[in-house]
Order: structure tokens, then sequence, then C-alpha cells
């Protein structure tokens, strides 16, 4: 009986990939790009609004924030991944 072994290099087909739930890994990992680009810029925002009082801040940084994650998540998802 002879069947893919170790050191087969050969892609998984689309059913073994459903199956294995590769495509569920790839949502999380975006959400996961989205919230942690949205804190990276929202903490440091926060930190400033509250220390200076400036209420404008804390949006914007939200903002930029998801600008960013947006961008990671379109280059790493978005274009031909061949």
């Amino acid at each position: 009986m002879t069947g893919p072994g170790p050191d087969d290099d050969r892609t998984p087909s689309l059913h073994a990939q459903l199956a294995g739930g590769a495509h569920l890994r790839e949502g999380w990992d975006a959400l996961a790009t989205l919230l942690s680009a949205m804190l990276v810029f929202g903490l440091p925002a926060w930190w400033l609004s509250e220390t200076l009082n400036w209420i404008w801040v804390l949006p914007v940084g939200l903002v930029l924030g998801m600008g960013a994650g947006i961008g990671a998540v379109y280059v790493r998802y978005g274009v031909d991944r061949t």
C-alpha cells in the first residue's frame, strides 16, 4: 500500500484543505490582525487622550489602526499568493 509519505511535497487536495479547516484558520488570523492593529494604535491614543485631555486623539488612533489592519490583511491575503 503506497500513499503520500512525510516527504511528499504535493499540495493537499481542496477537499483535504476544507476538511482540515485551513480556510477557518485564515479567517481567525485576519480577525486577529485587525483587532491587534486597533490595539496597537488605540492604546497609545487612549493614553494620550486621557493625559492631554484631547478627545479627538482616540478616534483618530482607532481609525488609523483599522486602516493599518485592513492594509496588513490585504497584503497578506488579498494579493495573488502563488
